[in-house]
Order: structure tokens, then sequence, then C-alpha cells
């Protein structure tokens, strides 16, 4: 019987100075129970809450904010007041949030805000029509007071907004401010209010958030959503900073050591050296229920140098998240956008999830343009061209044999030599898995001598001639005289 799977993700992000919701749409159409079973697949169970961690590094900005959000569309894992709840039969009303982020309100920068996002159509033609009709709608909603606050009027404005299925609209936002509190007090009381207890005894990334709560200039948000087929709901931590920007907190040792450096580790700005996934998930098949989410931006041409866990290539079947590692919709240019799936998996250690990233330099543009990353069989073998195994391949050629005029002439002729046949044993590969593991095997030997190009010295043209002409004969020995020894071993035994 053939199936048709849509796993939906609601991930909500937060971009530097707002928070932004978007779904993650996979549509998996006709493949049947048999394919499944013969490929050892495991299907998608179906889960309404989802936990992400989101880091946004702008090298551009020098800021860093770091997010962590917990995320439902079901009533009973985030609970909100019953005239809250109203709000999703006025069509009208397209949020509600409640924040005590930093400045929410130009005009009381010490306050906490309460938003409420009103469609700006049916609202009237002149401005003042347009804000006292806005305000009736939201009095309604507020009139009493937000869950455990007071509110007092702030103002009306319209802005522009871009909704989850990418329409562009004009919203107006009607502003209340409120007694602000602290963030580690808000997460105390309202996560013990708003959150089913399942959630929070069940760990996973709610622990990471009450953590994060207690940091001095840590913000709170809760958001009600109506969306077309159901509400998304959501409590966000973050922490936004900056090493130039006055107005933000200055950025922690953890937070620096990012934006200045080319490796990108997640679980640093944590301190951390694990984390783990929501018990809610154990004995359950949910890939997309935990993400961990990065975004760098740079005036840079950058790219993605190394990833120490696998790359997950694409996103079109169901074999695409049966297993671990980080998916990639952006891995070259002047914005890295990185999505790490747990899979089966229950955790990440900090090890997992580090990857690097580099210049985007003219040499780089050239390999990755050519089939594989340059390392055909080796790519095809162990699954991405940046994969570990490749990686260093790709290493050995950039920083040593290509750093002299010998190795230089080497590669070229090599090249040549090479693609005349390894386009068609890649391909091979990607047929046979028992043909895979071979090669897998078969090229053991060749990486295992070329780590000791890693301990030499070379500083001239004689040193790599020494140095490569070594390695080639030992890989002679290892891969053609070894094995004619032994055969003729055995058979004078025979």
């Amino acid at each position: 019987m053939s199936k048709f799977l849509i796993i939906l993700l609601l991930l909500v992000g937060s971009s530097l100075f707002a928070v932004e919701a978007f779904a993650l749409e996979i549509e998996i159409q006709e493949e049947s129970d048999r394919i499944i079973e013969s490929m050892g697949w495991l299907t998608p169970e179906i889960h309404s809450f989802q936990e992400q961690l989101q880091l946004i590094i702008d090298h551009t900005n020098s800021k860093s904010r770091i997010s962590i959000g917990l995320l439902s569309t079901h009533p009973n894992d985030i609970i909100f007041p019953d005239y809250i709840e109203a709000i999703s039969s006025n069509p009208r009303v397209l949020s509600f949030t409640l924040t005590n982020q930093f400045a929410c309100s130009p005009n009381y920068i010490e306050r906490g805000c309460v938003i409420i996002e009103i469609m700006r159509e049916g609202l009237g033609d002149e401005l003042d029509e347009i804000k006292k009709n806005s305000r009736e709608i939201a009095d309604n909603i507020v009139g009493d007071g937000v869950i455990v606050f007071g509110v007092e009027f702030d103002s009306v404005t319209l802005e522009p907004k871009t909704t989850f299925d990418g329409k562009k609209m004009i919203v107006s936002k009607v502003l209340y401010t409120t007694n602000k509190q602290p963030t580690n007090n808000l997460f105390d009381a309202l996560s013990t209010l708003l959150i089913s207890s399942n959630i929070r005894n069940a760990g996973g990334f709610y622990d990471h958030a009450e953590k994060l709560s207690k940091h001095h200039f840590a913000d709170f948000t809760i958001q009600f959503v109506p969306l077309e087929k159901n509400i998304l709901r959501s409590l966000h931590i973050s922490l936004t900073c900056s090493s130039e920007d006055p107005v933000l907190p200055n950025c922690p040792d953890n937070f620096e050591k990012l934006l200045a450096s080319g490796e990108i580790n997640p679980l640093e700005i944590l301190q951390v050296d694990n984390i783990n996934r929501s018990e809610i998930f154990a004995d359950k098949f949910l890939p997309l229920n935990s993400i961990i989410h990065v975004m760098l931006y740079s005036d840079e041409d950058l790219q993605v140098k190394s990833v120490n866990s696998a790359v997950v290539e694409k996103m079109e079947h169901l074999g695409d998240v049966q297993d671990n590692g980080w998916f990639f919709t952006s891995k070259l240019g002047n914005k890295i956008d990185g999505r790490y799936i747990f899979a089966t998996e229950p955790s990440a250690s900090k090890n997992d999830l580090i990857f690097s990233i580099g210049d985007n330099t003219a040499a780089n543009i050239e390999i990755k343009n050519t089939e594989g990353g340059g390392c055909l069989i080796a790519t095809a073998a162990f699954g991405s061209e940046m994969s570990p195994q490749v990686q260093f391949l790709r290493e050995i050629r950039d920083n040593t044999v290509l750093q002299t005029e010998s190795g230089t002439s080497f590669m070229a002729g090599f090249n040549q030599f090479y693609y005349s046949f390894s386009p068609t044993i890649a391909d091979y590969e990607r047929e046979n898995p028992t043909f895979k593991e071979a090669v897998k095997i078969t090229l053991t030997p060749l990486l295992t001598s070329l780590t000791l190009l890693q301990y030499a010295d070379i500083d001239s043209e004689s040193e790599m001639l020494v140095y490569g002409i070594g390695v080639i004969l030992l890989n002679i020995g290892l891969y053609f005289v070894a094995p004619a020894v032994l055969i003729m071993k055995v058979k004078k035994r025979i």
C-alpha cells in the first residue's frame, strides 16, 4: 500500500531584533510499505510538542543571539487562559505576545510589553479610525489584564509583516506596557502556569531554557499565533549581546570566542558538553521535533569547510531523516544556515555539533563545482563531501601538496588520470552498498599512510618530492607488494 507522509516542522526563529515563526514542510509521496521495510527505514511519528535551540552569529554587526524555544500546537502542552484562547475565533487577530525584552516599548524602555497584531484590512481608511478600531479589538482581549499582569495602553502603529506562508501585509500593532519582571522570575512562575508538567519533568531543552533564564540580560517571550488549521503556542528564552552596540549588553567570553573564531560550536554558548532531547521523545522516531539551528551572517564570502558529524545533503524523501547530522540550507556566501537533526539519537555531544567555516576562495569554488568536492570516490564512499575523511584528503591536497610547484604539477597530471574513471566508480558506489563498503575498507590504508604528511615539516621542493615519493612507494607496497607476497605464500602452502 502506498504511503503519503507529511512531516510538519514548526520552528520559531529569532532575527536579531524580532521573533518570527516559519514552517519547514517535508512531503514524502508514494513510498510503499515494501520499500520502507526493504530499506530499513523508520517512519516518523507525529507529536505536537517541539523544542529548538537557535544560535545567530552576526559578524557584520558584531552581535550574537541564542534562543531556546518550546513550541506546540496542542492546548494541553502550552495552556493559555480562555480569553487568550478566544483570539482564535477572531480572524482579524494575527498574534498575541507577552515579553520583557529590553526596549520592547520605545516610549518606556524599562517596562515589559503585551503586543497584539491585528489585520489592517477592514479597520478603516483614516489613520485615526484605524487606531480606534484596532484598540477596541485589543482592549476586548486585555481589558482585565493579561495572565498575572495589569496593562497600560501605549500606542498603535502600522507595520509591515511577513506571514508564515510568505505573504507580505500591513498589520496594526497595538502595544501595552506592564511592570517588568526579571526573566528567571517570569520563567519560574509562567512556565509552571502555562507549560504542562509532562514537558517540565521531561528535561531536554526545557532544562537549558531554565538555566539560560537565570542570565541577568536574558529575555522572556510567550506567543499565541492562530494559523490556518491550528494554533502555534510558544515560550522562548533568549539572550542578545554585542561587543560594539552600547544599547546591548557586552557578550560573555564564550560569545566573543564564537564571533572571532572560524569554529562554530553551539554548546560552547551553553557551556555544556552534551545536550539531551526531551524524554517525551524517548522510544519514538521523531527526527524533526528537536532542532539545533545555527545562522551566521558575514560581509565576507564564506563556506562550510568541515563538519564533525554527518551531513544530510537533501530533504526529499524518508531516507533523508534516518540519520543524525547537519542539514545546510545555505553553506556558501554571506549567510550560513544549518540545522542539526537528531534522528534516532537521544543526545548530541559538543564534538558532534562542531563545524568550521572559512573563506570561499576561487580555488574552493572550483573544487566544489567539481563533482563530489574533488574527491569523487571518497565522497561516494563516506556519504558527503564534508565527511571527516573527505575533508582530510582535501586538507592534505590544499595545505600540503598544492603548496609546492612539484606538488601542483603532480596534482595536474593526477587529476587527468583520476577523473577519467572516478565518476563511474562513484556512481557504482551509490548504486551498490556492498561495493561502497568494500571501497571504504580499500581506502583505509591510503588514509592511514597520508597521516604521515601531517607530521612532516615540508618547507622546500626537495622535501615535497622525498615525502611524496615515499608515500607513493608505501602505498604501492600496501596495495600491490603485500598482497602479492601473501598470495605467493598461500600458493606454496597449497
